[in-house]
C-alpha cells in the first residue's frame, strides 16, 4: 500500500532536520542545558537534603513546634529540583531553538522554487503543510526524548533514583517543555508562509519572540498598568501610620509587628484585609498575562511541577514597599516591607488547581499559531 502524501512529507521533513547541522547545533545546545542543570540541579537537591534532615533534627514531627511551620518547610527534598534548574534555562533558550526549527520551512522552499514543483505532483496543499509540522515536531520531540533518557541515566548513576510520583512529573514537564518549543516553532513556521525571504521570516519571529517573552510580560507588570486595572497599594491609615513612627526600642528599630498590632485592632485588620484584596487582584492579573506569554506560562508550570515549595515565593510574592518611609539617626532604612503571600496547598489537587489554566493556555497558543499558518499556506499564491 502506497503511503499517502501527508506521512511522506512528514518522513522527509523528519530525516531532513536529522541530517541538517542546524538540528544537531540544536541537540548540542540541549545537552549542555542538561548539563548545567544536572551540575547545579544535584548541588542544590544535596544542599536541600542536608537542611532538611537538619530540621527535622531540631523540630522532629511529634515537637509542638512542628504545626506552626510553614509548608514548604515540611516538604521533603525532591529530585525535581534538578528539573527545575533545566527549566530556567529552557525558557531563555527553548523559544529560540523552536524559531530556529520552524523559521525557514516555507520560504526555503520559495526561495529554491522547490514548492511549486512540489504542489506540482499528486499531493494536497494541507498535506505539504500538515507533513513539515509533523516531521519538524517529531525532530524536536527526539531531541528532548535523547535529552530526558541522558538525563534519568545520569541520575541513576550518581545514585539519584526519582519515585514512581516523580518520573510522572518529570515525564509530564517533559511534554509541557516540548509544548513550549512547539509553540515558538509554530510561530516559526506562520512567519516562514506569510514571509518571501526567510531573512525577513526570521526577523519577524523574533520580534514575536521579544514581544511575548520580555514587553508583554514587562508592561502588564509595570505599576502604571498594574494601578489602572486593579488600582494603586491601600495606604496605611494615618493613625497606624503615626504609631509605626512612634512604637520605637531604645535601639530606635520598629518594634515587633505582633506587639505593635496590640493598638488599633480593628484599624489593623481593615488594613490587612485591603492588603490582601489588593494581592489576590494583583495574583490574578499575573496569572492572566502568564496566559497570553509562552515564556511565563512555561515558567509558571514547570516552577510549581518541579520546585512546590519555592512557588509562593517566586510567583506569587509581593513585596510593597514604603507605608512608612524613614531613615534614622545613623542613615540607617528603617522603611516597613509588607510581603504578601497567598494561601497554597501542595498536594496534587492544589498544584493541578494552579496549573491547569496554563496546561491548556501552552495547547491553544501552538494550535492558533498553527492554525493561522495553516490558512494562510492553503490560500498562498504559488507562481
Amino acid at each position: 500500500m502506497a503511503e499517502s502524501g501527508l506521512v511522506a512529507i512528514a518522513k522527509k521533513e523528519f530525516f531532513d532536520h536529522l541530517r541538517s547541522r542546524k538540528f544537531l547545533v540544536i541537540l548540542g545546545i540541549l545537552l549542555i542545558v542538561v548539563i548545567v542543570g544536572i551540575l547545579n540541579g544535584v548541588s542544590d537537591y544535596h544542599a536541600k537534603v542536608q537542611e532538611y534532615n537538619s530540621l527535622q533534627q531540631l523540630v522532629p514531627p511529634s515537637s509542638e513546634y512542628y504545626s506552626i511551620l510553614p509548608e514548604q518547610m515540611k516538604l521533603p527534598p525532591t529530585v525535581l529540583i534538578i528539573f527545575y534548574r533545566m527549566s530556567t534555562l529552557f525558557t531563555v533558550i527553548g523559544g529560540i531553538l523552536g524559531i530556529a526549527m520552524g523559521f525557514d520551512l516555507i520560504t526555503k522552499e520559495k526561495e529554491s522554487r522547490s514548492l511549486k514543483i512540489l504542489l506540482a505532483h499528486p499531493v494536497y496543499r494541507d498535506e505539504v503543510i500538515n507533513g513539515k509540522a509533523l516531521g519538524g515536531a517529531a525532530a524536536i520531540a527526539l531531541a528532548l526524548g535523547i535529552v530526558l533518557i541522558l538525563s534519568m541515566a545520569t541520575l541513576l548513576i550518581i545514585g539519584i533514583v526519582p519515585t514512581g510520583s516523580e518520573f510522572l512529573l518529570i515525564l509530564f514537564f517533559s511534554a509541557v517543555t516540548f509544548l513550549f518549543i512547539f509553540t515558538y516553532f509554530a510561530i516559526g513556521l506562520l512567519m516562514s508562509t506569510v514571509c518571501e525571504e526567510s531573512g525577513k521570516s526570521l526577523i519577524y519571529t523574533l520580534i514575536v519572540f521579544m514581544i511575548l517573552g520580555s514587553l508583554l510580560p514587562t508592561v502588564v507588570s509595570s505599576p502604571f498598568v498594574t494601578d489602572s486595572i486593579i488600582g494603586p497599594m491601600p495606604e496605611m491609615p494615618q493613625v497606624l501610620t503615626d504609631q509605626m513612627m512612634t512604637w520605637t526600642d531604645k535601639a530606635n528599630q520598629t518594634q515587633d509587628a505582633a506587639v505593635v498590632k496590640n493598638q488599633n485592632h480593628d484599624a489593623w485588620d481593615n488594613y490587612d484585609r485591603q492588603i490582601r484584596e489588593h494581592g489576590d487582584r494583583q495574583v490574578q492579573l499575573r496569572d492572566i498575562q502568564y496566559l497570553f506569554s509562552p515564556d511565563k506560562n512555561y515558567e509558571k508550570i514547570t516552577t510549581v511541577l518541579t520546585s512546590p515549595s519555592m512557588t509562593r515565593y517566586l510567583l506569587y510574592a509581593t513585596t510593597v514597599e514604603g507605608p512608612v518611609q524613614r531613615i534614622d539617626n545613623e542613615g540607617r532604612d528603617m522603611s516597613v516591607f509588607i510581603l504578601y503571600l497567598p494561601k497554597i496547598t501542595f498536594d496534587f489537587s492544589g498544584i493541578l488547581a494552579l496549573i491547569w489554566g496554563n496546561v491548556v493556555a501552552l495547547l491553544v497558543l501552538p494550535s492558533v499559531f498553527f492554525g493561522v499558518a495553516y490558512v494562510r499556506f492553503m490560500r498562498m499564491d504559488i507562481r
